[in-house]
């Protein structure tokens, strides 16, 4: 502050500049009144110089230090939206897989059932053969059923009359056979 002062403190060799046809002593002048509202006048310039240069300085260290806290705070912030920035593409790209992942296990699952309903049809239309062919197979059934009914009732009546015959010959031919004679052997003998 003293340099301050120093250099706006108006002397009296700057306010009247030394002349050579004008000497003064150089011994120390006694100060009168007006002398003294001068120098309480120069006292007042002087503080309000200091003030100003105090409040320029305390006003550029603030401005200062803001725009330090202001570097502080927007680096700390760039710091946290990077971090959320850089967690969000990573979520991203997660999210990505995750789809992409299921894209893939929908387009297989679409495949499969296409494959199910290929086979379901096929499956289907083997199903309706077989049904048409049993339907044909009872539509013609009794007509091929009925000959075969004609050939097996005339078979049972051979057979019985075998059987008849046979029981005749068994009842004729006790006498004359051995007792102990079986019925295959008397069937034989006929």
């Amino acid at each position: 502050m003293d340099a301050v002062a120093d250099s706006i403190v108006v002397t009296s060799e700057d306010a009247c500049p030394r002349d050579s046809s004008m000497r003064k002593s150089d011994r120390p002048r006694k100060l009168t009144a007006k002398g003294m509202e001068n120098l309480s006048g120069n006292v007042g310039i002087v503080m309000q110089a200091l003030i100003r240069e105090v409040r320029d300085e305390t006003m550029k260290q603030m401005a200062k230090a803001q725009q330090e806290t202001v570097k502080e705070i927007t680096t700390s912030h760039e710091r946290i939206i990077d971090t959320l920035w850089n967690a969000w593409k990573k979520e991203q790209q997660a999210l990505k897989q995750m789809i992409g992942g299921q894209e893939k296990a929908i387009r297989q699952l679409q495949q499969d059932i296409q494959g199910i309903q290929a086979q379901a049809a096929q499956e289907r239309k083997l199903m309706q053969e077989q049904i048409d062919e049993l339907k044909r197979m009872q539509q013609h059934a009794p007509r091929d059923i009925e000959p075969l009914q004609v050939q097996a009732s005339e078979e049972i009546k051979r057979i019985h009359e075998k059987l008849d015959i046979m029981a005749q010959h068994a009842v004729a031919g006790s006498a004359r056979t051995n007792p102990r004679q079986s019925f295959a052997d008397i069937a034989r003998d006929l």
